[in-house]
């Protein structure tokens, strides 16, 4: 009787197939989308339905989901897209995918080579303040319906500036440097400057020393929005933004928030995440950092039925306006 040998994967097989299957190619090969403008050489963004989003990283060799801390290679990314999968069927379907590229691999190096590599923060430094009567301005004020003095608070501290095209919105690093931008405008929406790091968008209108209240939206222009709605504001309140899904700079950097806060009994994170299923799992992963520090979470979603909180404040001001 042949004696049943049980199958293994050698570990220079797995690394073969490590290095040489970009995650990119399994998410396209099942129907994940490639989100072009926010996709850079070292971080390809792919979408799917539900509001799922996977970034491709480490040269294609890694993947992490946005809205949640899972992670890893290939070989998890191919469990998680086909549960059930036998390991040794998941290796023959690896395989003979080695050595293929995958099209969003090509389309960001051709893209890449067209673009001059220049430091986001020298771009942002040659960026005009933003200033009444102009293109963004009235974009900001009439189509998104933020009051000036909103916009007068961020300019003041030195988080915004005028694209010409769009509103730009500043990303620090811990050391207070500005490793990118979200951009938004009448024809620019849901984009992050060229090489952008994301950590936070961070918005301190009464200018207080600490932060005791954190605001986190999606976007720079929902942290706004709050922040002209917000009745409980105080000086310790910092409103930031995402700018969408949270990868691990972003993380960081509410961690590094979030130890402070942890300091004062009374800190409190409010997720003021978009109410949809993506803002939902959003707002579950800031509960989780918030249980994490030992800071009180809460939730606040959008009245009316609203889906962001730039279109609840649009709500009010057409309000107003009709009155």
């Amino acid at each position: 009787m042949a004696r049943f040998e049980p199958f293994r994967l050698s570990d220079d097989d797995r690394t073969d197939i490590v290095k040489g299957v970009s995650c990119a190619l399994l998410l396209e090969r099942h129907g994940y989308l490639l989100d072009k403008p926010e996709s850079t050489r070292n971080a390809l963004k792919y979408r799917a339905g539900k509001g799922e989003t996977i970034i491709v990283n480490h040269e294609g060799r890694g993947w992490w989901d946005t809205g949640s801390d899972e992670k890893g290679d290939v070989f998890s990314l191919i469990q998680r897209l086909t549960p059930g999968l036998k390991f040794r069927d998941a290796c023959l379907e690896l395989g003979q995918l080695v050595g293929l590229e995958p099209k969003g691999a090509e389309y960001v190096r051709e893209r890449q080579a067209k673009t001059p590599d220049v430091a986001p923060a020298e771009r942002w430094h040659g960026k005009k303040e933003l200033t009444s009567g102009t293109k963004v301005w009235a974009y900001l004020t009439e189509e998104r319906g933020l009051p000036e003095w909103v916009l007068r608070r961020a300019i003041m501290t030195g988080c915004i500036r005028d694209g010409y095209h769009a509103a730009w919105f500043c990303h620090r690093d811990a050391k207070g440097t500005i490793c990118g931008a979200e951009l938004r405008g009448p024809d620019t929406k849901g984009m992050c400057l060229s090489g952008t790091v994301k950590t936070l968008f961070r918005f301190q209108p009464g200018l207080g020393r600490t932060v005791r209240r954190l605001v986190v939206s999606e976007s720079a222009i929902d942290a706004l929005s709050y922040a002209a709605l917000d009745s409980e504001r105080t000086r310790e309140t910092l409103y930031c933004s995402t700018a969408g899904g949270m990868g691990p700079e972003t993380v960081e950097a509410l961690t590094a928030e979030l130890a402070e806060m942890a300091k004062d009994p009374a800190a409190v994170l409010v997720a003021a995440t978009d109410n949809d299923d993506a803002g939902n799992r959003y707002a579950a992963r800031l509960a989780e950092l918030g249980r994490e520090a030992g800071v009180r979470v809460i939730r606040r979603i959008p009245h009316g039925g609203c889906k962001d909180f730039n279109d609840a404040l649009k709500t009010v001001v057409a309000a107003a306006r009709a009155a």
